[in-house]
């Protein structure tokens, strides 16, 4: 079996999608280090065992609703599942709308357009390879 490889557009969206990742997670670290130094002042109230608690698990939770799909969407174009990774840019691209700032809604939407209309890439993710898309057993 012959391995084609990736179209420049959807490389190109994977690398765009992968540092919009990185950017958010180096952001999050970031946070996360002012936040532990500073909890009053991003609380508004005194911090004890509970209410910290509380904060941090919302804090987590929001950043994995921001990041998931966007990762899953790397992942699934990696492993050529177009369904999947349509769904997934959509669904980053409805997160990204409220959420974030409108050079990340661009991303997103650049990538959905790229993916749905973009032939070679559509053609790229359709492909059945069964050495990329699942293990056979003979």
């Amino acid at each position: 079996m012959v391995k084609t490889a990736l179209p420049t557009l959807l490389n190109v969206v994977r690398i765009l999608l992968s540092v919009k990742l990185i950017y958010v997670l180096v952001s999050f670290i970031v946070f996360l280090i002012d936040f532990s130094h500073n909890t009053q002042t991003y609380l508004g109230f005194s911090r004890t065992g509970d209410d910290l608690a509380y904060a941090s698990g919302m804090i987590a939770a929001r950043m994995l609703f921001v990041i998931g799909p966007s990762l899953l969407a790397v992942i699934f174009i990696t492993k050529r599942k177009f369904k999947l990774t349509v769904t997934f840019l959509s669904l980053a691209l409805f997160v990204a709308i409220p959420n974030e700032g409108s050079l990340f809604v661009l991303i997103h939407l650049f990538s959905l357009l790229i993916v749905l209309l973009h032939p070679a890439s559509k053609k790229f993710l359709r492909r059945k390879d069964t050495s990329v898309n699942e293990h056979v057993d003979y």
